[in-house]
C-alpha cells in the first residue's frame, strides 16, 4: 500500500476539486492565511489576499450574514467548543448566491494558546436548496402554495405570545364535494387556486390566508381596530362569491360558510380559538350556509347541550326514560273521541325534561331514532291491548314516524312483528309521516308504505300545507288522513289563511280523507272551523296530551272533554 506520491497528491486534489471541497489554514502566530487555489472555483468569487479568517469573512460573506459569520469564529476561538463551524451566504462575481459551510480544528502552543486554525470550505448550496424546499412543504400546501396548517399554528402562538389582537376566520366551500364528483378533482382543484387568489386579494393588508385542508381555509386576521372592519371584509368576500367563477371555459357559482371568533376577547387558547371558529363555522351551515356567524358564548352552550343529549340519548331507552303521552282527536258533531296521537316525552336525570323538538332531530341525525322509534311502536301497541282487554270503543292511535326509520330495508318486518306480538289489529294504528317524507318515500322507497297499507295500516300526512304540497301524491297513494298544521289554525282569523284552510277541507273531503285541524287552542278558533266543514279537532282547547290511565277515563266518560 502506497502511504505518499506525488501522483496521490494529485488524486487527493482532484477529489477536493471535484468534492467542492477547499483547504485552508490560518497561522495566527505567524498572521498568514493559505486557501487552496480551487476556493475561487467553489464560490465562484475573484477576490483573494486574505490576511486572515476574519478578513475572509469579511470580503465574502453577504452583508446579513457577516456578523452572525464572526460570531461563530469568536465563539470558537474563545474556547466554547472544539470545532469551528459556520455556514453562511456568499456573493459569487455573477451576483448569484451560494451557501458555503466552513469548518476547522485548532492547534496549541505548549502555554495552549491556538497558534493554528485549519480546515475545510465546501459548497452546501444544493443542500439547502433541498432544506428550503422540504421546509417549504412542511408549512406550504403543495396545491395554492399557500402556508398550512402548521404555519398556521405556529404564526397563531406567536401572535398570541405578543398579546395581538386578532381574528380566526374559518371558512369552507359549501357542498364542494359536488364539485369535485360533478366535474373531476382536477377542475375542482383550478377552482380552488382561483378561490385563493380572490380571498387572498379581499384580505390585503388585514390578515393571512392559510388552506387547512381540502376546501377549508382560515385567515388569520390581525392587522384590524375594530369588528367593523371585519364585518367589511366579510361583505366584501361574499360580494365578490356572487360573480361566477371561470374554470377550463366553463362559469360556475359557489358560496361559502364562515365562522369567526375573536382573540382575546373569545380565548387565548389555541384550541378554544379553533374550536370556537369551527362551532360558529357550524352554525353558519345551520343557518342555511352561504353567510357569517361571529361566536357567541350562546353556540358554545348549545353546542354543549347537544353533545350531553347525545350521550344520554344513547341509553334512554335502556333505562327506562321515555314516556307516552296520548292526545285526543275529537269529532265535534258527534261529541266523541276518533282517535289519539301519541306524543313521545323523554325525561332525563341529568337534563330534566328535554323537549321532542330539541331531542328527536339529534336522535335522527345520530340513528336512535330507529331504536326509539320501536320503543314507541312497543309502548302504543301495549296501550291498545291493555284498552281493548277493556273493551273500550278505540278507533285509532297515530303515531309519528322519522323518515330515517322507513329508510330502513327491515322497518315493515319490524313493524308488523310488534303489532303481531301483541295481538292488535293493524287497523287500529295509523303512521303519521310529513310531506316530504311522503315524497320521497314515493320516489324510492314506497314499497315500505305499500306493505303496511296491504295490512291495514293507516297513513296520515302531518303538518299538511307546510312542505311539498302535491296533487299527484295526494291521489296516487291510498291516504286516510290530512292534518292541517297548528301555523295554519293560528292564523285562521285571516281572511287569505281562512279561504286556504276551507280548500285543504275541500280537498279533503273530495278524495275521502280525514281532515283534522291540529293545534286549536280556543272556542273562536273551533268556531271558525266548524263553519269552513272541519269537523274534527286536536288542541289544547279540548285536551292537553294525557297520560293512558287519563286517556282511558276519557273514552269511559266518551262525552266529557273539557276540564282534564
Amino acid at each position: 500500500m502506497c502511504i505518499h506520491s506525488k501522483g496521490n497528491e494529485q488524486i487527493y486534489l482532484r477529489a477536493l476539486k471535484r468534492a467542492d471541497i477547499a483547504l485552508w489554514e490560518w497561522n495566527i502566530e505567524n498572521s498568514t492565511f493559505f486557501l487552496s487555489s480551487n476556493y475561487s472555483h467553489i464560490i465562484e468569487n475573484s477576490k483573494n489576499n486574505f490576511k486572515d479568517l476574519f478578513d475572509f469573512i469579511q470580503k465574502t460573506a453577504a452583508d446579513a450574514d457577516t456578523a452572525s459569520a464572526k460570531n461563530d469564529l469568536i465563539f470558537f476561538l474563545n474556547g466554547n467548543t472544539s470545532t469551528y463551524k459556520s455556514e453562511f451566504r456568499v456573493s459569487t462575481n455573477a451576483e448569484e448566491i451560494k451557501f458555503i459551510l466552513i469548518r476547522g480544528k485548532a492547534s496549541r502552543d505548549i502555554q495552549g494558546k491556538i497558534s493554528l486554525i485549519s480546515g475545510s470550505i465546501e459548497d452546501v448550496t444544493e443542500k439547502k436548496t433541498l432544506e428550503r424546499h422540504i421546509d417549504h412543504l412542511a408549512y406550504y400546501d403543495s396545491l395554492t402554495d399557500l402556508p398550512n396548517r402548521l404555519l398556521f399554528v405556529n404564526d397563531l402562538k406567536a401572535a398570541l405570545g405578543n398579546s395581538q389582537k386578532g381574528a380566526l376566520m374559518f371558512m369552507d366551500i359549501d357542498d364542494f364535494k359536488l364539485v369535485n364528483d360533478t366535474f373531476g378533482h382536477d377542475y375542482g382543484d383550478l377552482l380552488l387556486i382561483i378561490f385563493c387568489q380572490l380571498i387572498i386579494s379581499c384580505i390585503k393588508g388585514l390578515g393571512k390566508l392559510y388552506r387547512i385542508s381540502g376546501d377549508e381555509f382560515i385567515i388569520l386576521a390581525n392587522e384590524f381596530n375594530s369588528s367593523d372592519e371585519l364585518l367589511k371584509l366579510c361583505g366584501n368576500i361574499f360580494n365578490y362569491l356572487k360573480k361566477p367563477f371561470e374554470v377550463k371555459g366553463d362559469k360556475i357559482y359557489i358560496t361559502i360558510s364562515m365562522g369567526i371568533t375573536i382573540f382575546p376577547k373569545d380565548a387565548s387558547d389555541i384550541d378554544e380559538l379553533y374550536k370556537y371558529a369551527d362551532l360558529a363555522l357550524y352554525q353558519s351551515k345551520i343557518n342555511g350556509k352561504n353567510t357569517f356567524t361571529f361566536f357567541q358564548r350562546q353556540i358554545l352552550n348549545s353546542y354543549r347541550r347537544k353533545i350531553n343529549i347525545e350521550q344520554e340519548l344513547k341509553s334512554a331507552v335502556k333505562n327506562n326514560e321515555f314516556y307516552v303521552l296520548y292526545q285526543p282527536q275529537v269529532d265535534t258533531v258527534k261529541n266523541q273521541v276518533v282517535g289519539f296521537e301519541a306524543l313521545l316525552r323523554w325525561q332525563n336525570a341529568k337534563l330534566g325534561s328535554v323537549p321532542a323538538d330539541e331531542f328527536i332531530p339529534i336522535a335522527e341525525m345520530t340513528g336512535n331514532i330507529v331504536e326509539i322509534g320501536e320503543w314507541v311502536l312497543d309502548s302504543v301497541c301495549k296501550t291498545i291491548n291493555k284498552m281493548k282487554a277493556k273493551n273500550h270503543d278505540l278507533k285509532k292511535i297515530s303515531i309519528n314516524v322519522s323518515p330515517i326509520q322507513l329508510k330502513k330495508y327491515n322497518f315493515a318486518n319490524r313493524f308488523i312483528s310488534i303489532y303481531e306480538k301483541y295481538g292488535i289489529s293493524p287497523s287500529l294504528l295509523e303512521i303519521e309521516i310529513t310531506e316530504g317524507t311522503l315524497i320521497d318515500l314515493f320516489s324510492y322507497k314506497i314499497e315500505t308504505i305499500n306493505t303496511l297499507l296491504k295490512r291495514g295500516v293507516k297513513i296520515s300526512i302531518d303538518d299538511f300545507g307546510t312542505g311539498y304540497s302535491s296533487l299527484n301524491y295526494l291521489t296516487t297513494l291510498p291516504i286516510s288522513t290530512i292534518k292541517i298544521d297548528k301555523s295554519f289554525i293560528n292564523n285562521i282569523y285571516n281572511k287569505k289563511n281562512k279561504s286556504i284552510i276551507k280548500c285543504m277541507i275541500d280537498l279533503s273531503k273530495s278524495l275521502n280523507y280525514e281532515i283534522i285541524a291540529e293545534g286549536v287552542e280556543t272556542k273562536e278558533q273551533l268556531n271558525l272551523l266548524s263553519e269552513i266543514g272541519c269537523s274534527i279537532i286536536q288542541g289544547y282547547y279540548f285536551s292537553r296530551p294525557l297520560t293512558m290511565d287519563k286517556a282511558e277515563k276519557i273514552l269511559i266518560k266518551k262525552r266529557n272533554f273539557g276540564g282534564i
